[in-house]
């Protein structure tokens, strides 16, 4: 957490306009080159070395992963900070047995779990960004919040109100309407089947992405780690998968690339005998570093609202940016046109940023009616058993586990069980489904009941 809790102080010192910009900006960015990269032209390692487009979605995960392990390096000087620390503030005499037993540290072996559902989660995306614009496929991402809902309540007992069930049945009205109009756009048979093929890859991948989510929830929660700390195991975790069998799985199975789903030697090959993949996978590598520091300082500085409508700006952005490709930049190569069906694309997105904006109704309104998050550091209640049992001036009639706030003499709690929480398109990470006082915690702001 002192980890965590050092880049996002680092965040917070950018200022509020800073963090918002450069979070359309990398956002608006990291979506564009994930599709570009496909459009980089390179020689090949297969017939006679003739150039051709580098469309290796897989490679892609595996550079992914390397961008995630970087946090380590981004992670050690605070780390050796928050040591110092705890040195310099050990007691000089053992307590004995009289103090309280340190919790038990969960191995970080366990990450291998979350990140193989993140391994195939962006395989899914990245292999159906092959086949569809960048809007349909950032417009699908919405799905999260529908996979995510359902397998809360399957898998941690979660229970939904009616601003919930109402937000997922709009939600799953737009991407619905997304998906359609985007395959009936396509004027020939093949290509109707690619784009239905790209949508359903993509939702598979969105129901990945929301195991990942529900899997964190569940086995994480005793990992005694920052959120940056994490990020970079799951880097080290995914190279190590990627490199041992996924890639060479790949190089197994029948598919169209040379008789592969992926050949990773002729990935390697373009690599090498071209600047431009290999720079386009940096630019993507830095703004996404960019995107998460500035995620952290706009988690830091705003409330959900704020990062639905920016979150809501980056995907009309993506999709402006991409016409204009089309239209100016690289008339009729890169980018999509508006078609006779794009307006049933902007309804469908018009009915996924409402049912966000109903599903997160009640956390939404509780934080406007909350100080902001920086605000709020001097009304947290350390909840400590020992601690506070003599001291406390009343005690809380909180449940065994939750969060507690102390505002204005009324102490809230948040009941794990009560409801599944709120989706807010999350900045940063792959953290996209949290309640409230859960990113809270994440920002250091609340401790956890035990």
């Amino acid at each position: 957490r002192d980890c965590g809790k050092g880049w996002a102080e680092r965040a917070m010192k950018l200022g509020t306009v800073p963090s918002v910009v450069g979070l359309l900006v990398f956002g608006t960015a990291c979506s564009l080159l994930a599709k570009i990269v496909y459009y980089v032209q390179a020689p090949g390692l297969h017939a006679h070395h003739a150039s051709r487009k580098f469309e290796k979605p897989w490679f892609q995960v595996l550079v992914m992963f390397v961008g995630m392990s970087v946090c380590i390096i981004l992670d050690k000087r605070e780390r050796q900070k928050a040591g110092a620390d705890a040195e310099e503030g050990k007691p000089l005499v053992n307590g004995g047995g009289g103090g309280a037993a340190s919790p038990k540290k969960t191995s970080v072996w366990i990450i291998n779990i979350p990140t193989l559902f993140d391994l195939f989660a962006t395989g899914c995306g990245t292999t159906g960004l092959l086949y569809t614009t960048v809007s349909v496929y950032q417009m699908l991402r919405a799905g999260q919040l529908v996979f995510t809902a359902l397998l809360s309540i399957l898998f941690l007992g979660a229970r939904l109100d009616a601003f919930n069930y109402a937000g997922i049945m709009i939600a799953v009205c737009g991407i619905a309407l997304v998906g359609y109009a985007n395959v009936i756009s396509q004027t020939n048979a093949a290509d109707q089947a690619n784009q239905i093929f790209g949508v359903c890859v993509i939702l598979l991948g969105q129901v990945m992405q929301a195991s990942q989510i529900v899997c964190e929830e569940f086995l994480l929660q005793t990992v005694q780690m920052s959120g940056v700390r994490v990020v970079a195991w799951e880097g080290l975790f995914g190279v190590m998968h990627c490199v041992l069998w996924v890639l060479p799985l790949m190089m197994l199975i029948p598919g169209h690339d040379y008789g592969h789903v992926e050949d990773s030697f002729d990935s390697l090959y373009m690599l090498s005998h071209t600047w431009r993949v290999g720079f386009v996978m940096v630019l993507d590598m830095t703004m996404m570093l960019g995107y998460n520091v500035c995620g952290m300082g706009v988690t830091q500085n705003l409330t959900g609202v704020h990062r639905v409508i920016i979150e809501t700006l980056r995907t009309l952005f993506v999709w402006l940016i991409d016409m204009l490709c089309w239209y100016v930049i690289t008339p009729g190569y890169f980018g999509e046109p508006w078609t006779g069906y794009s307006w049933m694309q902007a309804i469908g997105f018009v009915l996924l940023v409402l049912g966000t904006l109903t599903y997160n109704y009640r956390q939404l309104i509780a934080e406007n009616a909350a100080p902001l998050p920086s605000a709020l550091e001097d009304y947290v209640v350390e909840v400590e058993a020992a601690d506070n049992a003599m001291n406390a001036p009343k005690q809380s009639t909180a449940p065994a586990k939750g969060y507690v706030i102390e505002h204005g003499g009324a102490v809230a709690a948040d009941d794990e069980e009560e409801h599944v929480g709120s989706y807010y398109a999350h900045p940063v990470g792959s953290a996209a489904h949290a309640s409230y006082l859960g990113s809270l915690r994440e920002a250091g702001h609340l401790s956890q009941r035990r």
